[in-house]
């Protein structure tokens, strides 16, 4: 079997997905985007003194790239985690069954669904922190795509946690267990350095720290660690995560009934 040859398939299913979170925009994009500005508002307010170790970076310079990553990354999981649990709690998940196209093209919608959905919630972050920093980027390019690539990494991530998980319960236990305190400890608010005893070792294994990283650098021209070993990182994590979501889905765990 190809693993592409309904490209109007692929495409109505990776409609149906853009459409599924444009639809209730209000708790999909609207809120992260709000608890973002917060984060910005209450952090920057309340550190904007503090001094991140990089000479001429303010806290809230510092700030803006961490935080436009995390907001990808919530968004970009949530997206095909929550729309797989939906449907098999509505009983429609074995649906996928009769669909016809590939397994790679409805791996790919799911993932390009909440890439998207990611992407638009980091620039749109992004875009919020303009009137309190500026709009000034090192390097545009790169820090688009590395919103982009961080996206694609947590829409895998978040299929192949749909396709494991049976209820929501159990979703929002690993995102509030796993995901987001990765976030947390990932360079997001402080340099991961300065991570006190054995959480300091424990960041530079978070994978999501490199992510956060290279959004950094592309943002402020500046970074922690190195670069080159954040951006290999970054390519194995993107494998990885794709490579394992699109097994699972050819497995059928998950989908196919019993």
């Amino acid at each position: 079997m190809k693993a592409f040859y309904n490209r109007y398939g692929f495409m109505t299913l990776l409609t149906r997905e853009i459409h599924r979170f444009t639809k209730v925009s209000i708790q999909t994009i609207l809120a992260p985007l709000l608890s973002n500005i917060l984060y910005l508002a209450i952090f920057g307010a309340m550190l904007q003194t503090r001094e991140v170790g990089i000479d001429g970076v303010s806290f809230l310079n510092f700030l803006v790239p961490g935080l436009t990553t995390m907001g990808a990354l919530m968004a970009a999981f949530q997206n095909p985690a929550f729309s797989l649990i939906a449907q098999k709690f509505q009983s429609t998940i074995q649906d996928l069954n009769s669909y016809p196209i590939s397994d790679v093209e409805k791996s790919l919608a799911f993932i390009l669904g909440g890439t998207f959905r990611g992407f638009l919630v980091g620039i749109l972050t992004y875009t919020a922190t303009i009137p309190f920093v500026g709009s000034q980027i090192s390097n545009p390019i790169l820090f688009f795509f590395s919103i982009c690539v961080t996206s694609f990494i947590f829409a895998s991530v978040g299929l192949v946690c749909g396709l494991i998980l049976d209820n929501f319960e159990k979703m929002n236990f690993a995102l509030a267990i796993v995901i987001t305190p990765l976030s947390y400890l990932g360079g997001v608010f402080f340099e991961v350095s300065k991570l006190p005893g054995i959480l300091s070792y424990i960041g530079l294994i978070n994978p999501i720290y490199p992510l956060v990283n290279i959004t950094r650098y592309a943002y402020l021209g500046i970074y922690e660690g190195n670069i080159w070993v954040h951006g290999i990182m970054a390519l194995i994590f993107l494998s990885v995560a794709f490579i394992t979501s699109l097994i699972i889905f050819r497995k059928g765990i998950g989908i196919k009934t019993r």
